[in-house]
C-alpha cells in the first residue's frame, strides 16, 4: 500500500511536471505565432510595394535626356488583339511613319503579350514625340498610352490591364508633375472626331483611383 501510494505520488509528480512543461511550451507557441505571422505579412508588404515602382523605374528609363512631358493621353487599339510589335509594323508599313509605333507605351490584354504587360516603345526610349493624335502640338508634349482592345464595340479593359494602366499613369504623372486635369482620353484632344478609347473605357474610375492613391500618399507623408 505504501509502495502503491509512493508510486502514485511519483506518477502525479511526473504528470504535474509534464503538464507544466506543456503549458510553458503552449504559452511560448501562442506568443510566437503572432510574431511569425506579422513578420510574414511585413515581408509580403515590402515585396508588394517594391514590385511596382522599382520595375517602373527600370522600365521607363530612357536612353537620352527626358522631354518635359505635360499630358498623358489614353487610347485603345480598337482591335481585339495586338501588341507593340504588331502595331509598330502596321504604323511603319501602312502609315509610313519613320519611327513606327505611334504610342510610347502599350498595355497588353493577354493576346500577343501578357495580360497587363507594359511594353515600352522606341519613341519613349529615344524621347521622341508621339504620333498618337492628329494634333501635332499635343503629340509634342503628351505621353501616349495604348491599351490593347476595343472598348467601343467590345467590353471594358481586363482587370490586370487596368491595374497596370493605373500604376503606369500614377508613376508618370508623379514623375513629370502632370496634373489630373492633363490626364485625358484621346477623344478629348482638339482634332478630328474620334471615340477613342471607347464608351466602355472606365475613365472616371481611372481618375478616382489616381486621386485615392495621391490622397493616401499625402496622408502617409503627413504622418
Amino acid at each position: 500500500m505504501y509502495f502503491l501510494d509512493k508510486n502514485i505520488n511519483k506518477q502525479e509528480g511526473i504528470i504535474r511536471c509534464l503538464s507544466l512543461t506543456m503549458i510553458v511550451m503552449a504559452s511560448g507557441l501562442f506568443i510566437s505565432i503572432p510574431f511569425f505571422k506579422s513578420a510574414k505579412i511585413e515581408k509580403l508588404d515590402k515585396h508588394e510595394s517594391a514590385s511596382c515602382m522599382p520595375n517602373l523605374d527600370h522600365l521607363c528609363r530612357s536612353d537620352v535626356k527626358e522631354r518635359p512631358w505635360e499630358y498623358i493621353v489614353i487610347h485603345h487599339s480598337a482591335t481585339a488583339k495586338g501588341n507593340a510589335a504588331r502595331f509598330d509594323q502596321y504604323h511603319k508599313k501602312m502609315k509610313g511613319w519613320e519611327y513606327g509605333l505611334a504610342y510610347h507605351f502599350v498595355v497588353g490584354n493577354g493576346s500577343f503579350s501578357g495580360d497587363g504587360e507594359i511594353e515600352v516603345g522606341s519613341r519613349w526610349k529615344k524621347q521622341i514625340h508621339g504620333a498618337h493624335t492628329a494634333n501635332m502640338n499635343c503629340n509634342r508634349v503628351a505621353i501616349g498610352i495604348c491599351l490593347v482592345g476595343d472598348f467601343e464595340n467590345g467590353g471594358a479593359p481586363k482587370e490586370n490591364q487596368f491595374e497596370s494602366l493605373v500604376s503606369l499613369v500614377q508613376y508618370l504623372s508623379r514623375k513629370y508633375n502632370i496634373p489630373s486635369s492633363n490626364i485625358i482620353e484621346h477623344k478629348h484632344v482638339h482634332q478630328k472626331a474620334t471615340a477613342c478609347p471607347g464608351k466602355n473605357f472606365p475613365f472616371a474610375e481611372l481618375k478616382t483611383r489616381l486621386l485615392q492613391i495621391a490622397s493616401k500618399s499625402s496622408n502617409h507623408k503627413e504622418l
